[in-house]
Parts: structure tokens; sequence; C-alpha cells
């Protein structure tokens, strides 16, 4: 039998603390997936961070669903999309919904002025650098930046809804609940997402065709309300 002495017996009390912070996060987590389809037939949805444009054309054909209440973004100056980007966008402006180029999703109103949503989805935030940032990890400022900024845009009763990779390493960089506080927002509920229900859906990051998901099978959607 071992006794745990001092430094030791800090230590084994803060691995189960956060054991057990970890596997309530995991008991929290809602088993059904989020409805995207059913929110975004509520009314009007803004995308940001879209990269190659593609979910919210996947979106944007769904039936019932108002094609022309989307406004896609992407951070990308127009010169800067991909073939494929370049092809979303024109089959998004042909459904009537409307696509900006060069938005920042943390300043959105450089862009989109006063515009209010029921919606706004952010998928696979990413900034593809671990460097510290305000001595936080980047994404975790990402996130942070982005929501609050995007509290100025929803309308009464409107929701964020950020898809992530599902691991310990990406809860720990993302810190979901800790930039919901700092943005204003209650702690997030969390959904499963599977990237596969949505065919034609293919994940590019800012700035490079590369994808925050490759190399996982475990993914969640995190949806903050006021």
């Amino acid at each position: 039998m071992y006794e745990f002495r001092g430094a030791t017996l800090q230590n084994a009390v803060h691995q189960a603390l956060r054991y057990r912070a970890l596997s309530t996060k995991k008991l929290a987590k809602v088993a059904a997936k989020f409805d995207f389809t059913a929110r975004m037939r509520m009314g009007s949805v803004l995308f940001v961070g879209e990269g190659n444009l593609s979910f919210a054309l996947t979106m944007s054909r769904e039936p019932r669903v108002p094609a022309s209440l989307i406004l896609a973004t992407v951070y990308e100056a127009e010169e800067d999309l991909t073939d494929t980007g370049y092809d979303n966008a024109r089959k998004l402006l042909k459904l009537g919904s409307s696509v900006k180029t060069g938005v920042d999703a943390t300043q959105l109103s450089d862009t989109i002025g006063k515009r209010q949503f029921h919606t706004i989805i952010f998928q696979f935030p990413n900034v593809a650098s671990r460097d510290p940032s305000y001595e936080q990890n980047p994404n975790h400022v990402l996130v942070t930046r982005f929501l609050k900024n995007a509290r100025n845009y929803l309308k009464p009763g409107g929701l964020v809804v950020i898809s992530t990779v599902d691991n310990p390493f990406y809860e720990g960089a993302f810190k979901m609940d800790e930039a919901a506080r700092k943005a204003g927002f209650a702690a997030p509920d969390i959904y499963t997402f599977d990237p596969k229900d949505y065919p034609g859906y293919t994940h590019q990051n800012t700035a490079n065709e590369e994808s925050a998901a490759d190399g996982h099978t475990a993914f969640a959607t995190f949806v903050f309300s006021g």
C-alpha cells in the first residue's frame, strides 16, 4: 500500500479532480446530433471562416432552408479562394445566398455592418499555431474573440454554433466553457458531429487547403446561447 505525502498527495488530488471534471464534461454531452437543418429553417444564418464554402453550400441545398437568408463568409480575399471555393461561391449565389470574402470573424462590423442573425456558424476554427497568445492557446483566444463579437450580431433567441475535433487536446486548446464565460454566454450544450452526414462538405483551413479534421474520427458541436 502506497502512502502519499506533501506534494505527491496534492498531485494525486489534482489528477483525481481533473479526471472527474473531464468525466462530467463527457457525461454532459448530448448523445444526439445538433440539427443544423431544423435550426436554419428558423431564419437568417451567418457562416464565418467557411474556407471553401462547402458547408454553407451543403446546408443551403437542404429542403425548406431559405437560401436567400444565408450569408456565407470567408477570411480569404477573393483572389485567394481555391478553385473549389470559387465554384461553391458561384453555386451559392445562384441559389440566392450571399457571399462575402475578406471577413474576419472577430471583427464582423468591418464587413457586415449592423445585420443580425438567428444563427452564426463557425466550423472547425483553427489558427494552425500552438504559439501562446496572451499566455493562452491561440485557438482559445480566437474563439473567445469570435464569441464576444458574435454576441452583437445575434437576434433575440439566437445561437452561436461551433464544431471542433473532440479529444482532450482540443478541449484544452479551446476551453469552450471559459470562452463562453468571458464572452457572456452560458456554458455551451455539446452535441456529437459527423461530417459524413453532410455529403459534399469538405472542411478547409483558412489560408490553405488542409483540414483541422484530418486524421480524427470524433467531433463535437458546441451550441452557445445567451
